[in-house]
């Protein structure tokens, strides 16, 4: 019984967080892509407020930008992993790699789709 609180202590789950946000730091300075979709978040989120948009489209922004975020994070680990593990060239590493940017070339193309439906309209109104 010791053992299970132990691992479910209060600062055990802080020292989580800790590493977490250590992760998310790391990927934010050493990621120029993850940086350009940090702006492309925060714009969002702005256009979000300024249109005033559904609760339905908050969902889907929400859902759409944390999902590309999350992709460039994975993308970010696969990259490093492989890095580390081969340090010359191979092909597979190269198939590693290059189907982990694809994984966020899809997370970026939805990501877009939506943000088109999203603010087309509203976007639009501003230039016509």
């Amino acid at each position: 019984m010791h053992h299970i609180l132990k691992a479910h202590h209060p600062r055990r789950h802080a020292q989580s967080f800790k590493f977490a946000f250590e992760g998310l730091f790391h990927t934010l300075i050493n990621e120029p892509n993850f940086r350009v979709q940090i702006i492309i978040t925060v714009t969002c989120v702005i256009f979000g407020f300024m249109f005033n948009i559904s609760l339905i489209e908050w969902g889907l922004l929400i859902i759409s930008l944390g999902f590309l975020l999350s992709a460039e994070m994975i993308n970010t680990v696969v990259e490093n992993f492989v890095d580390v593990l081969i340090k010359e060239y191979h092909n597979g590493a190269k198939i590693i790699k290059d189907v982990s940017a694809g994984f966020v070339l899809i997370a970026a193309v939805t990501t877009m789709i939506i943000l088109i439906i999203i603010f087309w309209e509203h976007l639009r109104g501003l230039f016509i």
